[in-house]
């Protein structure tokens, strides 16, 4: 994943209250509690859009924001960015900053089908950390605002697409994915403790099936 260079004409450079989110989005006390824990400041850095990056419009995407979170600790719990989600009606490509590193993170965010006032989240996806001293890309081609978010997520997802294989089948495959990953994690932990050598055998047998399927959910 790279770092993008985003045009000077989508600078926005907004700070973004805490308060304001709250007031779009009702989260709990634990939530909010977890904004001032974990972060720093919220700055609205960039508003992509037909008007600052030449791209037309498309279904579903007018615009793409760009959140810059500064970080008090080096992690960020997805209740909070989902929180931000569900108060800006728009996608948003987030890039947490911390201790002079920095990734992006974003979910699949689209509009319902049946209601345009409403979004569906995806679970999010997130890059490995960089050193925000890195070269920065421009960004890429796009023929408009749904083919350049799209990129950002594939990017972000850096699981390969199958052959006709659709972005939402895709999200759909890495949630299954994180799914047999945790059922794997989980069925370890059991097999440690267990202590009779048929039910051991028994489990190891499950566990590697449950490995098979997340070999083949990765490609």
């Amino acid at each position: 994943m790279n770092l993008y260079n985003f045009p000077k004409a989508a600078a926005f450079g907004k700070m973004l209250a805490k308060n304001k989110i709250y007031e779009h989005a009702t989260p709990t006390s634990k939530v909010k509690e977890q904004f001032v824990r974990e972060i720093k400041k919220i700055t609205w850095a960039y508003k992509l859009s037909p008007a600052t990056i030449n791209l037309p419009a498309s279904a579903g995407v007018q615009e793409l924001q760009v959140l810059t979170i500064t970080l008090r600790t080096g992690t960020l719990s997805h209740e909070v960015l989902q929180t931000i989600d569900k108060a800006i009606p728009s996608p948003i490509l987030f890039m947490l900053d911390y201790n002079g590193k920095c990734r992006y993170v974003a979910a699949y965010k689209r509009q319902s089908v049946t209601d345009k006032s409403k979004w569906a989240i995806s679970s999010y996806f997130e890059t490995e950390w960089m050193s925000d001293t890195r070269e920065k890309a421009e960004l890429p081609i796009a023929l408009n605002m749904a083919a350049l978010y799209h990129f950002f997520l594939v990017e972000i997802i850096s699981l390969p697409f199958r052959k006709a294989e659709t972005l939402d089948e895709l999200v759909l495959r890495v949630d299954q994915l994180r799914i047999k990953e945790r059922e794997a994690v989980k069925l370890e932990s059991r097999i440690n403790k267990e202590k009779q050598f048929n039910r051991r055998v028994e489990l190891n047998r499950t566990l590697n099936a449950l490995k098979q399927d997340i070999e083949n959910l990765k490609c």
